[in-house]
């Protein structure tokens, strides 16, 4: 395995961990193989480590190169900055895809929660004149071939509002120790109180998107962003992955853009695994950090994204022929 790690903006912060297979006598010679990039989810203010690393070897292991994108968060989420990012990661790995071996009509982009919106961005986006104009005249060097999704934010307003952090009825709101307190955004829009329980819960649906427009927002700025509304006939392929029972990215997500996708037929697999919870990552003991995370009934995402890819380009075919095996 070869590793390496590029910087596409020291300014802002963003990284590509590129996982590859050697070019090696013990493999199949001259098999060009396809690359997946994996976008970590964290709410725009953070990128979840469970949902990088672990996955991306996950691919490698299943015969394809990969990548970890650290896309622009915190001050740098704010659209459409990391649009621009996971499309340079794209143009970058389909330039280097002669000196590495990579099929390059076959890049994926895959992503977790946030990191799915940032994928999906891509998959709905890459040929949108108006939020990626430098890219025109050229838009085909940034088009992934296809996007998994798993447990995504697609309708910025299908997002938990009624969030149970166990604030007391009294608690001091500036000193409550959570994440997603965006500087910008007001803390009674995050805070929601509820009289009928007499203490307040968080909405993360502001929560998050603040990230997203830099505070406040307005409902149009939102429409812009959820990405079920703006699937054409050249949005790419999608494997999506959601739990039944995920109470914060609510799994109308996943339901909606597969039916968006559906209506263009775009072709659209979709698993909507009974039970379950978010961020579980890859579902099983490796990526599991508390006892909801560990539910390996969904475990087989992988394995079935895996065979999806394997549908969608032919890299067996070719192994195949290159080993001449009938």
């Amino acid at each position: 395995m070869l590793q390496e790690i590029i910087t596409l903006s020291e300014e802002r912060n963003v990284t590509l961990t590129v996982y590859r297979l050697e070019h090696s006598a013990e493999y199949q010679q001259e098999v060009t193989r396809p690359m997946v990039i994996v976008c970590p989810g964290g709410g725009y203010c953070f990128l979840s480590d469970r949902e990088g690393d672990p996955v991306a070897l996950r691919y490698l292991a299943a015969g394809f190169h990969a990548a970890v994108l650290r896309y622009g968060i915190g001050e740098y989420a704010v659209a459409p900055g990391p649009l621009h990012d996971i499309a340079a990661a794209v143009e970058y790995i389909r330039k280097k895809s002669d000196v590495w071996y990579i099929d390059p009509e076959q890049i994926y982009v895959a992503g977790f929660s946030a990191g799915a919106h940032v994928a999906c961005q891509l998959g709905v986006f890459w040929n949108d004149p108006d939020l990626l104009p430098e890219y025109e005249g050229r838009f085909q060097e940034i088009r992934p071939n296809g996007m998994i999704l798993g447990y995504p934010v697609i309708d910025l307003t299908k997002t938990d509002r009624h969030m149970d952090i166990g604030l007391s009825p009294d608690a001091d709101l500036s000193t409550v120790d959570f994440g997603q307190k965006h500087p910008k955004m007001p803390l009674s829009k995050i805070f929601v109180y509820d009289p009928t329980e007499g203490r307040c819960f968080v909405d993360f649906e502001a929560a998050m998107n603040a990230y997203l427009f830099d505070g406040e927002y307005t409902p149009e700025q939102e429409e812009r962003y959820c990405l079920q509304k703006w699937v054409t006939k050249d949005t790419c392929p999608a494997f999506i992955w959601h739990c039944a029972d995920d109470g914060l990215i609510l799994p109308d997500n996943s339901l909606e853009l597969a039916a968006a996708l559906s209506r263009e037929k775009i072709p659209v697999e979709l698993h909507l695994y009974s039970g379950g919870a978010h961020g579980i990552s890859l579902s099983d003991y490796v990526t599991a950090q508390d006892p909801c995370q560990y539910y390996p009934y969904a475990a087989n995402w992988m394995q079935h994204s895996v065979n999806w890819i394997l549908m969608q380009s032919g890299y067996v075919e070719e192994i195949k022929e290159k080993a001449g095996v009938q």
